[in-house]
């Protein structure tokens, strides 16, 4: 065995108390089993996060202090990887299958995305750059501004995931009417697109994009899509899909406009 023993009295994390951990958890689900099934739902899916912190806290130590071979560590390096889209996972489902309330504010679109500029940048490797193509003087968005941004990460990891040798993501807000909209009974609102040069969608997969549980990825969730969907549909907005397969997709997002905001 490569690995020399950790340190567990030294380490934030021991033996007994982990095991203490696990069976509380246990007891606990077992103590929900008669409740609303989402409800048992979001206590099995915290529950499921809190057997994986300490994993993760193992496995990142190993990663710092270099515990293991080449090979040994280049496993332990996709474990920790497969530990945090676990985690992804299982929030994307809470924000599905909780009732949190939603609270929607006056945002400033553009200032919103500029707070996000580096975050979204660092989630994209350098052949592919991010351009921002923002309209002056947009009215303000009457969204969750906390949920807006997961629902935009969402987007470019997607976007991302759609160009895996190069290609390029915009990211564009401007006052528009929805395309079938008639001009005089609805009001106009703000499309906040996202368009990537990735393989693109054909119309089959454009229907059922957005979908639970549908994803054109072979390790997908088809849960980040069909959350943002969610968010715009309970935010009285709407998500709309163009694509052409080989020449990229542009998922537009529709705002409602804070009244008297122009």
């Amino acid at each position: 065995m490569f690995f020399r023993p950790l340190r567990w009295r030294e380490d934030m994390i021991e033996q007994q108390p982990l095991t203490s951990r696990c069976r509380s958890i246990d007891e606990n689900t077992v103590a929900l089993s008669g409740t609303d099934p989402r409800v048992l739902l979001a206590s099995i899916l915290h529950d499921f996060n809190n057997f994986l912190t300490p994993i993760v806290t193992i496995m990142e130590e190993m990663q710092a202090q270099q515990l293991g071979t080449p090979g040994q560590l280049r496993r332990i390096d996709a474990a920790v990887f497969c530990a945090f889209r676990a985690q992804a996972l299982a929030r994307q489902l809470l924000d599905i299958t909780t009732s949190r309330e939603l609270r929607p504010t006056a945002v400033d679109i553009g200032r919103l995305l500029q707070s996000l500029e580096h975050v979204l940048r660092s989630v994209l490797p350098g052949g592919i750059p991010i351009r921002f193509d923002i309209a002056d003087d947009l009215p303000s968005a009457f969204i969750d501004r906390q949920l807006m941004e997961r629902a935009l990460l969402n987007l470019i990891l997607n976007a991302r995931d759609a160009m895996p040798d190069a290609g390029e993501v915009v990211v564009a807000a401007a006052i528009d009417q929805q395309p079938g909209s008639h001009a005089d009974t609805r009001e106009p609102m703000i499309r906040l697109s996202v368009v990537d040069t990735g393989v693109g969608m054909d119309r089959a997969t454009i229907r059922r994009a957005g979908a639970l549980n549908f994803s054109t990825k072979s390790n997908g969730t088809g849960l980040g899509l069909a959350m943002v969907r969610h968010l715009m549909e309970t935010q009285g907005g709407e998500l709309s899909i163009t694509s052409t397969p080989h020449q990229g997709t542009a998922i537009d997002l529709w705002l409602p406009v804070v009244a008297g905001s122009r």
